[in-house]
């Protein structure tokens, strides 16, 4: 972690604003080597449990709708990014991951690491965080 990072940010949208949200993920740039990763999308609305919202192998960019009746339910919550970082090999990495949480009315909060994974060593997380507040 660098001190360029960006892990979390609130940001500020009413209920009524927030249907039709979805988390746009960018391709890693930078030296991956041998790397692999998974992601895990979940998220927290006051008042409710935990909820685990996508989990798959990450293959690179793409766009995660979240759901409707997810964001709107209450005042406050957050959504989190998780990539799960594999090396099997131990070569190490270096790369910068980033991730924006988009407001169907255009209201958008990126978010990135930049990662490094040391050579001999065989795992890490990635963890970017959104609260979202009335």
């Amino acid at each position: 972690m660098s001190g360029n990072d960006k892990l979390e940010s609130i940001i500020q949208v009413p209920r009524a604003d927030r249907k039709g949200v979805k988390l746009v993920l960018e391709r890693p740039s930078g030296v991956l080597n041998t790397v692999a990763m998974r992601l895990v999308i979940s998220g927290k609305m006051q008042g409710q449990e935990r909820r685990q919202l996508h989990s798959d192998v990450f293959t690179g960019e793409g766009t995660i709708p979240l759901p409707d009746d997810f964001l709107p339910t209450a005042a406050q919550g957050w959504v989190r990014a998780v990539f799960s970082v594999a090396d099997p090999t131990g070569a190490g990495a270096r790369f910068l991951q980033r991730a924006t949480l988009v407001f169907e009315k255009g209201q958008k909060e990126a978010l990135w690491d930049d990662f490094s994974l040391q050579q001999g060593a065989v795992a890490d997380f990635i963890t970017l965080t959104w609260t979202v507040v009335e």
